[in-house]
C-alpha cells in the first residue's frame, strides 16, 4: 500500500505514467487529469495478498476511511466523516465510470462485487473533486482500475469454501490477433446470514458476468470495449407502518438488484506528451426493495485531453454530459410524486500545471463547472495546489478545493416515505376518555421544496519523506473541511393518534438544507521494506467534527429533531482509527499477510458502537505455476463483531461472525 499525495504529473512522461499500476489523484487511468488531493493506492500486490474478498473490506485498510457492515451485502462508507450506506458523499467509479446516476445519487454495496483477479489497482482520493469527478465526489472518491485484456490472457478458475460463504469464478482470456485481446468471466457467491436482533435471514446471493475487448490499431491508440451484467438477492427486514390502524408489523422480504453496463473508450498517447481520450457509456439497474423500487438508466459521453505547451507548462481539460432517467414504483413504505424522473447534466473543467522552479516548486490551479437540467442550477468549483520539493526525498504540498453537491432528483419527489419504531419507554397520554399508552411512533416524510446545493470547501496540507534505497516512506496529511447547506431530515410535527386500533404518535417530516459544520483531522502513514521478503505498513487517522443548525424553532419537537440530525452527523464515524499490516514471504512459495484494524467506540442517536479491534490473516501457498491455495481468517480475535446500524436506518444491528475460508486459484 502506498500513500502518494505529492506526485506531480508534470514530472513524468506518459510512458512512465503508463507503468504506474494505479491512477494518482487523477480522473483517468492514462493520467490525463490531476487534481489537488491526497491519495492512497492499493496496488496489485495488496489485492493479491490482503486478507479480504471485496473492495469495501479492502478499504478498511485505507487511512481515514470508515467502513461499516450492518448486514450482508450492505456496507457504509465514510471518508473523513459522514458515513452512509449509500456512499452518497463518496464517489465510486470503475475505470472512471460512475456506478450510480445523479437521480438516486447513491450506491448499493452489492453493485461492486467485482472479480478481484481482474483489478489492477484501487485508489482512494481524498477531498472534493467538483465537476472533475462528477456527482457525489464531495468527501472523496474511490476509483477501481481494471486490467486490460492484454494482461489477462489465459484461463483462471477460483473457488472458495468457508464457514460463512462460498464462491466460484472463472475467466478466459485470449489473443484475438497481434493487436487485439479479449476476456470473459463469470462469478457467483453465497453468504450465509449474519446474526441480528430480528428473526429473519439476510442471506446474500450474487452473480456477475462480463466481457472486455482491447485493441491497439496503432502504437499510439488503445480502444477498449467492456460490458457486465449482475444480479443480487439480499434478505432484508423492515417495520411496515399502517397509518390507518396504527399497526407496526415486522416484515422480512428481499432487496433485489440487477443491472447491466457497457463502456467504450478510445485513448491516444503521443510521444510529445500530449494525450486525449473519449469514452461513452450506458448503464441500467433495477432495484426492488420494500423501501424503494425503481429502474435507473444512464448514458453519457466524455472527452479529456492533456497538452504539453512546453517543458514547464501542461494544460488538462475535460468536457462531458450524461442523461439519467428513472421509473419509480410504489412499495409498502414509499410513494413518489412522479413515476418518471429524468435529468441531463453537463460538466467541464481545466487544470493548469506549472513548473515554477525545476525540481523545486510546482503549482496547479483549475476550475470545474457543472449544470443540471432538473434544477436549472450551475455550480462552479475552483481548486489550487502547491508542491514544494524540499529535497530529493521530501515533498510538502498545500491545496484548496471545493465541491457543490446538487440535490438528488429522487430526494425532491418524495410523496410518502413511511417507517415506524417502538417507543421506549411508552408515552402515557391522559384524556377525558382515560389514559392512552403510546408504545410506537409512525413516521412519514415528504418533499416540500427544491433544496439548495450542498457545498464543501477543503483545505489540505501534506508532507512525505521517502527513505533511501526505496526502503519505505512516511507521510502525514492534514485537512479542514467546511460544510454548508447539508441535506438532512427534519421533523415537522408530532401528534397523538388515539382513536385507532393501535394508538400511536404520528410524526411528519421532510428534507431541508439543515446543517453547516466543520471537520478537521489528519492521516499518518508509514511503510517499510525490511528486505525482499518482508514489508510492514501502518496508518493512523484522527477526526473531529461539529455541526450547527441552519434552522431554529421554538417548537420542542422540531428543535429535538434538529438536534437528532446534528447527532447523526457528528457521531456517524469514530474519532480514531488505525491499521497495521505485515506481509512476509517466509518461504519461497509461502506468504503470510496479517492485518490489525482498530476503530474506537462512538455514541450515535440509536445506540453505542463498541470499539473494534480485529485481526485478519491470509496464508498463501503457491504449489506450482498453476495452482495456489490460500487460507483466510477474518475477525479472528472475537467470535462475533458487532457493527452498528447506519444513520439512514436502512439496515439493522448485526454481528459479523468470525470466519475462515479456503480459496483455491488455478491459472493456466
Amino acid at each position: 500500500m502506498a500513500s502518494v499525495p505529492e506526485v506531480a504529473i508534470a514530472e513524468l512522461s506518459l510512458e512512465e505514467l503508463g507503468n504506474i499500476p494505479a491512477i494518482v489523484s487523477s480522473k483517468s487511468s492514462s493520467q490525463l487529469f490531476e487534481t489537488p488531493a491526497g491519495s492512497f493506492v492499493f496496488d496489485q500486490e495488496d489485492i493479491i495478498n490482503l486478507p479480504v474478498d471485496s473492495i469495501p473490506e479492502m478499504l478498511r485498510y485505507a487511512p481515514g476511511v470508515h467502513i461499516i457492515r450492518p448486514s450482508n451485502g450492505i456496507w457504509g462508507v465514510g471518508m473523513r466523516g459522514i458515513n452512509s450506506r449509500f456512499f452518497n458523499r463518496v464517489q465510486f467509479t470503475v475505470d472512471e465510470q460512475n456506478v450510480y446516476s445523479s437521480i438516486f445519487a447513491g450506491l448499493f454495496g452489492n453493485q461492486h462485487d467485482l472479480l478481484m483477479d481482474d483489478i489492477a489497482s484501487v485508489e482512494v482520493a481524498y477531498g472534493p473533486g467538483g465537476g472533475t469527478w462528477d456527482n457525489n465526489a464531495v468527501n472523496g472518491r474511490v476509483n477501481v482500475l481494471m486490467k486490460t485484456a492484454f494482461e489477462t490472457e489465459g484461463s483462471l478458475i477460483r473457488t472458495s469454501v468457508g464457514t460463512e460463504s462460498k464462491s466460484a469464478a472463472a475467466r478466459i482470456g485470449w489473443a484475438v490477433n497481434d493487436t487485439t485481446s479479449a476476456r470473459v468471466f463469470v462469478k457467483g457467491s453465497r453468504r450465509d446470514p449474519s446474526e441480528t436482533r430480528f428473526d429473519y435471514s439476510n442471506r446474500w446471493d450474487t452473480a456477475r458476468t462480463g466481457i472486455r475487448i482491447d485493441t491497439r490499431p496503432t502504437s499510439k491508440d488503445l480502444i477498449s470495449l467492456s460490458g457486465e451484467a449482475f444480479y443480487s438477492y439480499l434478505g432484508y427486514a423492515y417495520n411496515l407502518a399502517n397509518f390507518d390502524t396504527g399497526d407496526l408489523t415486522f416484515a422480512a422480504e428481499a432487496e433485489m438488484l440487477r443491472g447491466v453496463s457497457a463502456q467504450a473508450k478510445w485513448t491516444r498517447n503521443s510521444a510529445n506528451g500530449n494525450a486525449f481520450s473519449v469514452r461513452s457509456w450506458m448503464t441500467y439497474s433495477d432495484m426492488n426493495a420494500p423501501y424503494a423500487a425503481f429502474g435507473i438508466g444512464t448514458t453519457g459521453i466524455e472527452g479529456r485531453g492533456r497538452i504539453r505547451l512546453n517543458e514547464a507548462h501542461v494544460l488538462n481539460f475535460n468536457l462531458g454530459g450524461a442523461y439519467d432517467q428513472e421509473h419509480t414504483r410504489t412499495t409498502p413504505t414509499s410513494d413518489w410524486t412522479n413515476r418518471f424522473l429524468h435529468n441531463f447534466s453537463s460538466y467541464s473543467g481545466f487544470q493548469d500545471e506549472w513548473t515554477v522552479i525545476p525540481e523545486k516548486l510546482n503549482i496547479s490551479w483549475g476550475f470545474d463547472a457543472r449544470y443540471e437540467d432538473k434544477s436549472k442550477i450551475t455550480t462552479y468549483s475552483p481548486n489550487a495546489r502547491l508542491i514544494h520539493h524540499l529535497g530529493d526525498s521530501d515533498r510538502l504540498w498545500l491545496s484548496y478545493s471545493q465541491a457543490e453537491r446538487t440535490t438528488p432528483v429522487s430526494l425532491v419527489v418524495i410523496d410518502s416515505l413511511r417507517s415506524g419504531k417502538s417507543i421506549e419507554p411508552p408515552l402515557s397520554i391522559p384524556t377525558p376518555s382515560g389514559t392512552f399508552e403510546l408504545d410506537r411512533n409512525l413516521t412519514n416524510a415528504q418533499s416540500i421544496r427544491e433544496l439548495d446545493t450542498e457545498s464543501l470547501d477543503a483545505f489540505e496540507i501534506g508532507y512525505r519523506h521517502s527513505f533511501d534505497a526505496k526502503k519505505g516512506s512516511i507521510g502525514i496529511n492534514g485537512f479542514l473541511y467546511q460544510y454548508d447547506d447539508i441535506f438532512a431530515r427534519i421533523g415537522v410535527s408530532a401528534a397523538p393518534r388515539l382513536f385507532v386500533d393501535q394508538p400511536y404518535l404520528d410524526v411528519q417530516g421532510s428534507y431541508e438544507n439543515l446543517l453547516e459544520g466543520d471537520a478537521y483531522g489528519f492521516e499518518a502513514t508509514f511503510n517499510w521494506n525490511f528486505n525482499d521478503r518482508a514489508e510492514v505498513s501502518a496508518s493512523y487517522s484522527r477526526l473531529s467534527d461539529s455541526f450547527d443548525p441552519l434552522l431554529s424553532s421554538n417548537d420542542p419537537f422540531v428543535a429535538n429533531s434538529i438536534q437528532f440530525s446534528i447527532d447523526e452527523f457528528e457521531h456517524s464515524t469514530p474519532d480514531n482509527m488505525a491499521t497495521f499490516n505485515l506481509s512476509t514471504d517466509f518461504a519461497e512459495d509461502w506468504n503470510l499477510n496479517t492485518g490489525l484494524r482498530y476503530t474506537d467506540s462512538y455514541n450515535f442517536p440509536k445506540g453505542i458502537q463498541p470499539s473494534i479491534f480485529q485481526l485478519d490473516a491470509r496464508l498463501s501457498w503457491k504449489i506450482d505455476d498453476i495452482l495456489k491455495l490460500s487460507l483466510v481468517g477474518r475477525n479472528l480475535l472475537d467470535s462475533k463483531t458487532q457493527e452498528a446500524r447506519l444513520k439512514d436506518f436502512f439496515g439493522h444491528w448485526t454481528e459479523m461472525k468470525r470466519e475462515v475460508y479456503l480459496e483455491a486459484t488455478a491459472q493456466f
